[in-house]
């Protein structure tokens, strides 16, 4: 089964990438994806507490929204240096995958691309991807009526300073150290990897 990138217009507005998220999550039909980026915000999963994670007060200096996903997991932080990508997904043309197979086996618009790259990585349960031990990329998950959303992360050239200075330590997020693909990966620019990406979203077939 191959995926079809959806028809949008595109947008950084933070807000309005995570309504579409939720949108197209409850749109049944054929097997869909979007590669989409913002401009800079705090996305948390859907549990989690904005006091718990993040220093409010930094944010609100800095002028960063804090928002929720429909997803679970932890806190992140996103800028333009950052890439997400979505898989929008009926149920019934899954395997009969235990959530650990899932979260690898449909990571693999991530792993596949840094395989391309000639860059090696590591799976860190239950949802992270690592380059040379530090984190590269995390991914989540929501159901809605029989459909799956999996959507995931990659850090091509993000403000690490920046999401240090807003994610808190000792929250339910575990704060993990991360690597941007520009550190091992020369010269390489996020608007060429985003399109490295959508071409890898729609050439995978794992699993599906």
């Amino acid at each position: 089964m191959k995926l079809a990138l959806i028809e949008e217009e595109r947008t950084f507005e933070p807000a309005l990438n995570l309504a579409r998220d939720a949108a197209y999550l409850r749109e049944a039909g054929a097997a869909r994806a979007r590669v989409w980026r913002n401009d800079r915000c705090v996305v948390l999963g859907r549990f989690l507490e904005p006091g718990d994670e993040v220093h409010l007060g930094t944010a609100e200096e800095m002028d960063i929204p804090v928002l929720k996903r429909i997803s679970g997991g932890g806190a992140v932080y996103q800028d333009l240096g950052n890439i997400n990508y979505s898989l929008y997904l009926d149920a019934e043309s899954l395997p009969a995958w235990g959530v650990s197979e899932s979260m690898r086996a449909l990571s693999y618009p991530v792993t596949s691309l840094l395989e391309s790259l000639g860059v090696s990585w590591d799976w860190v349960p239950p949802n992270n991807v690592y380059v040379a031990g530090r984190k590269i990329s995390g991914s989540a998950q929501a159901w809605r009526r029989g459909r799956l959303l999996h959507h995931g992360t990659l850090l091509v050239a993000c403000d690490l300073e920046t999401m240090d200075a807003l994610l808190k330590p000792g929250g339910r997020s575990r704060i993990a150290p991360v690597i941007n693909l520009g550190e091992v990966a020369d010269g390489i620019e996020v608007e060429e990897v985003e399109q490295l990406l959508s071409d890898t979203v729609l050439e995978g077939t794992v699993g599906l």
